[in-house]
């Protein structure tokens, strides 16, 4: 028989379910979703007293297996490691059986979406002979398309083989329900008066409804509470759903329809100490507002960004358990998306010291420890330099003591520093590091080469020794090694030790965590151990299926203190007596938002296809959106006595639930950025935050109480202390830096590059920041200007060198479109596959702008192709490398470099390498060649000799006059250096213009600037630059368009000594310790602090920059530029 309980959020259905429990004198099972079983037997122990020890309060998956381990044998169960290890070899063994995946079984994260796929079908109670079964049938091949058959095949045949592996070393808790349900068909496993009490289920899976279904027909009876008021409102249409199966297929007893009892609590709202939400529950669900509701208890509110969403929710937090009462435990903050929101709440718990316990899956793979055994095994596979050096960053190696046989030590922070030196100067990074270094000459570079052989050694040792050995075998070698030479517990260790004293103690919370860690990864590599067999496995595939394993593991975190809020999404919180919500996330699309945790493997054209031949694996489309509507609506109906709902955006941001709570109450949306500092400042740490933020706004009286404000917590005003020293420094020289004989140690004898010149000239503390004590940000593989300039200069360099391989014998050919874009489509797909990760695991965002780069390309070598038909410059060499004894066809490509004497009188060589996108060649008659530079920009640059007197944008010019230099004996001079801008093109949104036209807005939008020596090539070509263009107001103009500033040939002299005079003072002064942040400025603004990370504790002012446009610059400028009137 069933019983069914119903009624909206907050009616007290609940309360029900347990009261009926307390009387029921059966045999008991309370069935609730395994992540509230704890919450729901401490209830029970609350409220049911001594009647506790007959009752059994589990989730699916406990009941299941409990009855499983009564009457079945059971071996092991298969954790997700041992899973993997089996799926990876069952699709490793039927890799060239596929008929559809074929070589994407090959690529990474495959077998994780598969092993996804193959649970997704079990959870749905389908076996791999259901799918066999369905391909076979004809209406499947006569209905659905054939790469559908394929695919199905593909993954009958590895979850077949997959379920026959596992099975003979593992039992599957995924195959439990399944299994249970069977044996409880075949057995009498519950007496004859058991009741199951079913609470918190919207819905169920298709295993779920078997095991339920097997329960009823051997005469359980159901009690179960479900969130429905019987209205048909949309809102409860799944919830319906599930109704609907307890009054038809489980209202049986032994096979026989039996009466549904109900009990209907409508729209009542115990729950409800604050009407407004009770008026707001029922506007939710479709009903009207029973009388006109006031603003009280609500609040809605909105930041642009989450850390200010996050500071709102927590000063609020904290204002609740201060001044009204309130426990911690009494508040919940639900989001609609946690892990997005995860830092942003942390850090903000932090500052407001508000205990939260984040109810969310932290996988292991993001812990430092398992990029270091990732860093480990890719280094020991293939011992590069770029991967030594990731190996030797990841703060875990260790190498063998002098001092102690058979001791290790840490690498030193030192140590990394001179190797990395030491690869940067000789362009060692992608050459392999198992074999000495070369140039060995002094101490410095022995003890270089003694802390390469340490690490690698041992990693080289390691790589023979388990060449073309089994997978098993591989990991028992792997951890003994991980043990015996890497001393992993000691690299542990020294994790958790407190750096900030020199006694030896540990840190609790950080061992407590290690601890934890080590114990997942132990269990991690055992798995893999018992799981593997005899197959031989590389070191690169143990890396792949380690990084697949640990992905799949989540740390287990439980809460520091019993007082704490909760933290986690509208699905998995729940909690009894709740008076204060925070939804945060509140955005559309957000919230309601359809899960993204997809099925992977199968689209929505396979779920449709599976759901025609009877197989649902999923809900559909419509279902998956009630049930997020259903988690909005019990969401914002949880609270009792308040509800806070926020989102970081623009008010056209809110999601529509936002919308009409503001409008059912009449309150507007709270600006969170706009509100007094005195409101956020709910702690120490809050009020120093906000003081800091929005000093300059402080009134003198607020500045006063937050003094105060601080001085009562017993803290020491931290804010205020640093601004005023700040200030004071400030007025005191506070721009002015020395280092003395640290400068040695941070700027060692080394080659710079161009940027790192132009970084130096710029402003010297900003160059000691982030090249001596290299201090820098890490970046994400997005299309920024950084690689869309990398990708535009391969693409480039790839089609020049084929257009143009024959051009200095038969001249400069013309290219077709044709031509043109077949170059640009080989070279962008050839440098997908060298640089970047396969389309599928790029953003959307990404892949669009990508393929969007080749409508520039085109047009800008078919422009640049143009332009070279009729030029005696012929494209040479592309991205020339310039370093020490290097050449290209007798071609002189030395670095420039100079001496400089230091203030301790010590001398001291300093070279300057760098790569130049392209060499151009005019060849005369005379057996003479001219040099031309080109330098490829994305963005607008501007060639100004102000800044170059200045020691800024000197690459372009450094590369011509040494390349010049270096190769005057063969007859060669400069004629031009060149920067042409490679950036986006307007031509795409001109309709039909003409070809004459189009080449005239090209010219005018992708001007060339730059420097051209009087009288050379470059300036005899000038009319190549002539075109029609279309001006800002819309009229078509002709002129040329020639843009480069002339030198004048006699003053080439005077340019050349003007750079190597900037150049030598300003490294001088910083190799002697002198690194002053004293920037350069242009028009009142410093041109090196508008994107510096350092500005914050350097101490400069615009009264300490040096202005460009000063009026040496302009003396210097007028005296080598040819005048107007000789040209």
């Amino acid at each position: 028989m069933a019983h069914i309980i119903s009624g909206a959020a907050g009616s007290g259905k609940t309360t029900a379910l347990y009261s009926l429990l307390k009387t029921d004198k059966g045999n008991k099972v309370l069935l609730v979703p395994d992540q509230f079983v704890f919450e729901s037997e401490r209830r029970v122990a609350d409220e049911l007293d001594e009647k506790t020890s007959g009752i059994m309060v589990t989730g699916f998956m406990s009941l299941a297996e409990k009855i499983l381990k009564k009457y079945c044998p059971r071996k092991i169960y298969a954790d997700s490691t041992a899973k993997l290890a089996i799926m990876n070899r069952a699709v490793k063994s039927l890799a060239e059986s596929f008929d559809f995946y074929g070589s994407a079984a090959k690529k990474p994260g495959f077998v994780s979406v598969c092993l996804s796929g193959v649970e997704t079908l079990k959870s749905a109670g389908i076996s791999s002979q259901k799918l066999y079964d369905i391909i076979a049938e004809d209406s499947t091949v006569s209905s659905a398309p054939a790469h559908f058959t394929d695919k199905m095949h593909d993954i009958a045949l590895f979850y077949s083989l997959y379920d026959k592996m596992l099975t003979e070393l593992y039992d599957d808790r995924q195959d439990n329900l399944l299994l249970a349900a069977r044996t409880i068909a075949e057995n009498d496993c519950f007496p004859k008066n058991t009741r199951v009490y079913i609470d918190g289920f919207d819905s169920f899976s298709g295993a779920q409804k078997e095991f339920l279904r097997a329960m009823a027909d051997k005469g359980v009876d159901f009690t179960v509470a479900v969130c429905t008021n019987d209205s048909g409102a949309e809102i409860f249409s799944e919830c319906d759903k599930t109704k609907a199966l307890f009054e038809n297929q489980y209202a049986m007893d032994c096979g026989k329809p039996q009466k549904t009892e109900y009990t209907k609590f409508g729209d009542s709202a115990v729950r409800y100490k604050n009407d407004t939400l009770r008026v707001l529950r029922d506007l939710l669900q479709g009903g009207k507002a029973g009388k006109p509701a006031d603003p009280h208890g609500v609040t809605l509110a909105y930041s642009r960004n989450m850390s200010g969403e996050a500071d709102f929710v927590c000063a609020n937090i904290r204002k609740l358990v201060r001044c009204e009462g309130y426990r911690y435990s009494d508040i919940a903050v639900i989001c609609a998306a946690p892990a997005k929101y995860r830092d942003a709440v942390r850090s903000a718990a932090l500052r407001y010291e508000v205990p939260i316990f984040a109810d969310l899956p932290e996988p292991v793979s993001e812990k430092p420890l398992l990029r270091y055994l990732d860093c480990l095994l890719c280094a020991a596979e293939e011992p590069t330099g770029i991967k030594v050096l990731r190996y030797i960053r990841s703060g875990f190696a260790r190498i063998p003591s002098d001092k102690k046989e058979g001791k290790t030590v840490p690498l030193t922070l030192r140590d990394q520093h001179i190797v990395e030196e030491y690869a940067n100067r000789w362009d060692l990074k992608n050459r392999r590091w198992d074999r000495p270094f070369p140039h060995i000459t002094d101490d410095a570079e022995k003890a270089v080469e003694n802390i390469r052989d340490k690490i690698v050694s041992p990693l080289t040792e390691f790589e023979k020794s388990v060449r073309n050995v089994g997978g098993k075998e591989l990991v028992r070698r792997f951890t003994e090694f991980l043990f015996d030479k890497a001393d992993i517990s000691a690299a542990i260790q020294g994790k958790c030790q407190d750096n900030s004293t020199r006694q030896l103690r540990y840190v609790k919370e950080l061992t407590e965590e290690y601890n934890n860690l080590w114990r997942n990864v132990s269990d991690m590599l055992t798995s893999l151990y018992e799981t593997l067999d005899d197959t031989p496995m590389t070191i690169g595939e143990l890396a792949a299926l380690i990084r697949t394993c640990s992905a799949q593991i989540n740390l287990s975190r439980p809460p520091k203190v019993l007082d704490s809020v909760l933290f986690g999404d509208p699905a998995r919180t729940r909690s009894r007596d709740v008076r204060a919500v925070f939804v945060m996330g509140a955005a559309d699309g957000a919230f309601p938002g359809i899960r993204t945790d997809d099925n992977g493997i199968f689209t929505a054209d396979d779920n449709e296809f599976l759901a025609q031949s009877g197989l649902d694996i999923n809900e559909d489309e419509d279902a998956e959106y009630s049930l997020a509507v259903l988690d909005c609506y019990k969401a914002l109906t949880l609270a009792g006595e308040k509800l806070f709902v926020t989102f970081a955006g623009e008010p056209e941001n809110a999601s529509e639930y936002v919308g009409e709570t503001a409008k059912l109450i009449g309150t507007d949306i709270v600006n969170i950025d706009e509100l007094p500092p005195l409101y956020l400042m709910e702690s120490a740490k809050s009020a120093d935050r906000q003081y800091v933020l929005n000093g300059t706004a402080l009134t003198a009286p607020q500045k006063r109480a937050v003094t105060e404000a601080l001085t009562e917590c017993g803290r020491e005003n931290t804010a205020i202390s640093r601004i005023n020293a700040a200030a004071e420094r400030r007025a005191d020289g506070a721009d002015i830096h020395r280092i003395g004989e640290t400068a040695k140690l941070v700027f060692p004898s080394s080659s710079l590059s161009p940027t790192a010149i132009e970084k130096l000239n710029g402003c010297k503390f900003s160059y000691f920041l982030q090249y001596g004590m290299e201090l820098r940000s890490p970046f994400d593989i997005t299309m920024s200007a950084v690689n869309y300039g990398s990708i535009m200069h391969y693409i480039m360099k790839y089609s020049f060198e084929r257009l143009y391989a024959n051009a200095k014998d038969n001249g400069n050919p013309h290219a077709g479109e044709d031509t043109i874009k077949q170059l640009v489509a080989e070279a962008m797909t050839e440098y997908r596959e060298k640089y970047l990760l396969g389309e599928s695991e790029m953003s959307a965002k990404f892949n669009t702008l990508y393929r969007a780069l080749s409508t520039a390309a085109f047009y800008l070598l078919k422009y640049m192709t143009a332009e070279l038909e009729n030029s005696r410059f012929v494209p040479t060499y592309f991205e020339l490398t310039l370093s020490k004894a290097s050449s290209v066809d007798e071609f002189d490509a030395s670095p420039y470099s100079f001496d400089i004497t230091l203030d301790d009188g010590s001398t001291q060589t300093v070279t300057i390498g760098g790569t130049v996108d392209r060499v151009d060649m005019a060849y005369g008659d005379d057996g003479s060649r001219q040099i031309r530079v080109i330098d490829y920009k994305t963005g607008k640059k501007e060639a100004s000799l102000s800044r170059i007197y200045y020691g800024l944008d000197l690459q372009l010019l450094l590369y011509l006059l040494t390349l010049s230099d270096n190769n005057k004996d063969n007859g060669c001079q400069p004629s031009a250096a060149m920067y042409y801008p490679a950036g986006k093109t307007p031509l795409k949104d001109i309709k039909d213009p003409s070809e004459e036209l189009k080449r005239g807005m090209w010219l005018d939008s992708h001007r060339e600037t730059g420097f051209a020596v009087e009288g050379t090539q470059q300036e005899l070509e000038r009319d190549n630059y002539n075109g029609k263009y279309i001006d800002q107001n819309g009229k078509q103009k002709y002129e040329c368009l020639y843009s480069a500033t002339t030198i004048e040939k006699t003053k080439l002299a005077n340019l050349e000594s003007r750079i190597a005079k900037v150049i030598k003072e300003n490294a001088g002064k910083v190799k002697s310790g002198c690194v002053d942040a004293k920037p350069l400025s242009e028009n009142g603004v410093a041109i090196s602090c508008k994107y510096c990370e350092y500005k914050d504790i350097c101490g400069a002012g615009i009264s300490s920059a040096t202005d460009v446009n000063s009026e040496d610059a302009a003396a210097f400028s007028e005296d080598i530029v040819l005048s107007e009137e000789s040209k």
